[in-house]
């Protein structure tokens, strides 16, 4: 596991427990393990701090998530992604996220639209910090209010599980470089939706995808 300094710990909130630890041991296996480590429930309780319950919990929902793998002999292991899965999900991706700032644009509210364009400098703001993880963050922000002013649950959802299965490769395939054009494409993207310019933001999100998808994909070929 690589050392962080991130306190994962599940805290009291009118969210509830399983539901808390279900998001911190995602973030977990994204900046702590190591595709195909084991994830044994005495580290994960001691890291979030909570019951073997709860992990147990938490553990079979990111089964069903395809984060986590039962390995015969070895238990619970972080799964591994190659490159078709690489493709695969990145593709979904575009055809998802296209479809959602299609729908964005035709149903959001100006209270929505505001909330994106804020997510949007804070992404700037991330980017401006040199982080790549935080830059991750706040992708993951202006993506969330995507998806609420699209106004449909299932494109959420669906992305969502996207989301977490490529993190890891994510987070790997952000250079510095990388960073910058990924920010550059989504303004250009963000400035079109604003516009209500509809085919041009797709357009220019199938670019972003591509570059995206190629990033991620020899992020994967560095791992193997």
């Amino acid at each position: 596991m690589t050392e962080l300094a991130d306190d994962y710990r599940v805290t009291r909130s009118a969210a509830p427990v399983r539901e808390q630890a279900v998001i911190q041991l995602r973030s977990l296996l994204t900046r702590r393990f190591q595709p195909g480590d084991r994830v044994t429930e005495a580290a994960v309780c001691e890291l979030l701090g909570t019951s073997r319950t709860t992990v147990r919990e938490a553990l079979r929902q990111l089964e069903t998530e395809a984060l986590i793998e039962i390995v015969p002999g070895k238990g619970p292991t972080v799964a591994k992604v190659g490159e078709s899965d690489v493709r695969d999900l990145y593709e979904i991706r575009e055809v998802l996220e296209s479809f959602a700032i299609l729908l964005f644009i035709g149903r959001a509210s100006e209270d929505e639209k505001a909330r994106l364009a804020f997510a949007f400098s804070e992404l700037e703001k991330a980017h401006a910090g040199g982080e790549a993880a935080r830059v991750l963050d706040a992708k993951q922000v202006f993506y969330d209010l995507l998806f609420e002013g699209a106004h449909n649950n299932t494109i959420s959802a669906l992305s969502q599980r996207i989301y977490h299965q490529v993190a890891r490769v994510r987070l790997a395939s952000l250079s510095a470089d990388r960073i910058r054009a990924g920010i550059g494409e989504l303004r250009v993207v963000h400035q079109l939706m604003v516009a209500g310019s509809g085919q041009e933001a797709q357009e220019a999100y199938a670019v972003h995808m591509r570059n995206a998808r190629y990033a991620a994909v020899e992020a994967v070929k560095r791992f193997s």
